[in-house]
């Protein structure tokens, strides 16, 4: 069994009863699995694919050699985390301003960058190649460790998984709970929950355990996600902007609203950013945080005694199609947003999903209607 029929094996089916309208007494059983379509309610913005900057880091350098060969959607990630991470020594003391290209042309005279930086080409990279990312800043517990450690990681949406997944290009490091990378939403909840049994940090390709030590050990472990914040829009390495937008995105929880987010600067510990200075969009639902880029969404009616319409919609950035297929047949791309599902007795089987321009699919989700006439 390959990698990639692993990973869609094992991601969550999470199988739930299918509305039909108007459905007959025929359908005798109508169920949907997969992942759910969850459209984005506060992020917004998108890098464009057919934005000259995205073409340009892709053939200057070289990122389809970084990937080549590789048929699992996740690997091709973690195979750009390991491109952006040997491109430099880390250099914490960095205070080189500038987008992608710029860092990456400085380290060509051998700098050394820090997490900001390792944020900043990840983010680049990875849309480039196809993959929907965002940007999030993280911070340790300032009351325990006594200053900030504020860090820049990446997430970047797995269709294998199904689930947005964290990525650190400054160590080349995600965080894993039984062999399952994490999202920073799932991290935050852990720590700040003391439920950090089982989460394990892996490294590189191989996703070995990384070795945590030195005065860098706590940045790069589960204690600096006590804080979490998402930067708001989705298009900064096409449209620059400080930080990806006024605001930053952050879990409305007791944490938030009853403790202060304190940030190092020159002067020791300032208060830098809390709810009375509006710096923050608290959101309460998990799923306003992890929406599903690429994942289909089915609305059926009956419309005759033996054939169901299916209409589709999605929020899938760089759209190009959908896609279909019958009782596990070949795929094939759909003309427009619908379709007419002609039903055969007895069992019966819909599978779905999206297409971007660079050529990615999203998940499978999964119709099941059993037909007796």
């Amino acid at each position: 069994m390959t990698l990639l029929a692993l990973a869609l094996l094992l991601a969550p089916q999470d199988a739930r009863p299918l509305p039909v309208e108007g459905a007959s007494p025929a359908l005798k059983k109508a169920e949907l699995s997969g992942p759910r379509f969850v459209p984005p309610e506060v992020f917004h913005g998108q890098e464009d694919f057919h934005h000259p900057r995205l073409r340009r880091l892709r053939e200057e350098y070289r990122l389809d050699d970084a990937v080549r060969g590789e048929t699992s959607d996740f690997r091709r990630m973690l195979r750009l985390r390991a491109w952006v991470h040997s491109r430099w020594p880390i250099d914490n003391d960095q205070r080189f301003g500038g987008d992608a290209f710029e860092i990456l042309e400085k380290a060509k005279t051998g700098a050394g960058f820090h997490c900001a930086h390792s944020m900043t080409v990840q983010y680049a990279a990875l849309w480039a190649m196809g993959h929907v990312a965002r940007n999030l800043g993280t911070d340790a517990d300032h009351e325990k460790f006594g200053k900030s450690r504020h860090h820049g990681v990446n997430e970047a949406w797995s269709n294998e998984h199904a689930k947005w997944v964290l990525l650190d290009a400054k160590y080349d490091s995600h965080f894993e709970r039984a062999g399952v990378p994490m999202s920073a939403l799932e991290v935050h909840d852990a720590v700040r929950s003391g439920k950090t049994e089982g989460v394990s940090v892996v490294q590189g390709l191989d996703r070995k355990p990384a070795p945590l030590g030195g005065p860098d050990s706590i940045e790069a472990s589960v204690e600096n996600y006590w804080w979490v914040s998402w930067h708001l829009r989705g298009d900064s390495f096409t449209h620059p902007h400080w930080s990806g937008g006024s605001r930053l995105v952050v879990p409305d929880n007791e944490a938030f609203r009853t403790t202060v987010w304190h940030r190092g600067g020159a002067n020791g510990l300032v208060k830098h950013w809390a709810y009375a200075a509006n710096a923050f969009i608290p959101v309460k639902a998990a799923r306003e945080i992890e929406w599903t880029p690429g994942v289909p969404g089915l609305r059926v009616r009956q419309s005759s005694e033996a054939e169901l319409e299916v209409r589709l919609q999605s929020a899938t950035p760089n759209f190009k199609e959908y896609e279909a297929r019958l009782q596990g047949r070949d795929w094939a791309a759909l003309p427009e947003a619908r379709l007419s599902w002609k039903l055969e007795k007895g069992g019966n089987v819909l599978e779905v999903r999206t297409r971007n321009l660079f050529g990615v699919a999203g998940p499978v989700v999964r119709a099941s209607v059993t037909f007796e006439p």
